[in-house]
């Protein structure tokens, strides 16, 4: 049986190029995760968001649930496609897919970081899901209601604020590190909100920054701490490879705008990143 892939970014073909034999690594509604035992791609329902590991089929959710695939399959890499190999052999090319450079581009400037963070905070304001969205946006939230989870990371981020307002950059990312892996579900809270703070320092021209540098240092040396799919999410955003909807957010989109694609990023995940985005926009001002 022979599937179209429609969507695929850059980062995920240039992986494939390297790649010749790996397993199904795990299986969802709506994703099926592959792995050659270092790195992870997706195949991942139409009209899923576009991440960079993501290669974006025609068929439904529905439809991928039946098509019999299991974790631990074999999975073979060919030029321009690949072949699962479960209940029968699956084959999806992607020659004809539409390619999305998905590296996070030039720093915004002044005026633009001021609308976004504006933008975000009203995104953030409108959104009725929980995570971190409870620590930036939602004023009805009482400490009282919060989680275990969220309580320990509020304890870390007002630390880690701590430490910066007395220019303690190397210890305030030890500390906003030990976010990592904090939280339940396929991409846990703390993971979701680490990368969005590394793609809100590249949006404010901190690259250079000692806190950023630590940083990328902290989460790179640490990416086993968390779980694979989680941790191929780190990995891209230390490479400045984050979801089209993180992208997009340079373009100045509407509050609304904002929130409808991060509401589309699993269960809390959009919303918990651009907490993190909004919390490196506020924190490093050049």
């Amino acid at each position: 049986m022979k599937y179209q892939i429609t969507q695929l970014s850059c980062y995920t073909e240039q992986i494939l190029r390297n790649l010749i034999s790996g397993t199904v690594h795990s299986v969802y509604r709506r994703t099926i995760n592959l792995t050659d035992g270092k790195q992870i791609l997706s195949l991942q329902a139409d009209h899923s968001p576009l991440s960079p590991i993501s290669l974006i089929l025609t068929l439904t959710a529905e439809e991928m649930g039946g098509l019999g695939i299991a974790p631990g399959d074999a999975v073979l890499f060919k030029e321009g496609s690949l072949e699962l190999r479960g209940e029968a052999s699956y084959h999806f090319t992607y020659t004809d897919a539409r390619r999305y450079d998905l590296k996070l581009q030039t720093p915004l400037d002044s005026r633009s970081r001021a609308l976004l963070v504006s933008g975000i905070r009203n995104a953030l304001a409108l959104t009725g899901t929980n995570g971190f969205a409870l620590l930036f946006g939602r004023a009805d939230a009482s400490e009282d209601g919060l989680s275990l989870m969220l309580l320990a990371a509020k304890k870390h981020i007002h630390l880690t604020d701590e430490l910066c307002r007395l220019g303690d950059y190397p210890e305030a990312a030890v500390r906003l590190s030990r976010l990592l892996g904090l939280g339940i579900g396929l991409t846990p809270s703390g993971d979701d909100f680490l990368c969005g703070v590394l793609a809100g320092l590249h949006m404010a021209g901190n690259d250079s920054h000692p806190f950023t540098q630590r940083l990328r240092s902290e989460l790179a040396n640490r990416l086993s701490d968390t779980i694979d799919i989680s941790a191929a999410f780190l990995s891209c955003a230390l490479d400045q490879q984050f979801s089209l909807a993180v992208n997009h957010l340079c373009r100045l989109p509407t509050a609304e705008e904002i929130l409808a694609s991060f509401e589309e990023i699993g269960h809390s995940s959009g919303t918990d990143t651009l907490c993190g985005i909004l919390w490196s926009l506020t924190h490093f001002q050049k």
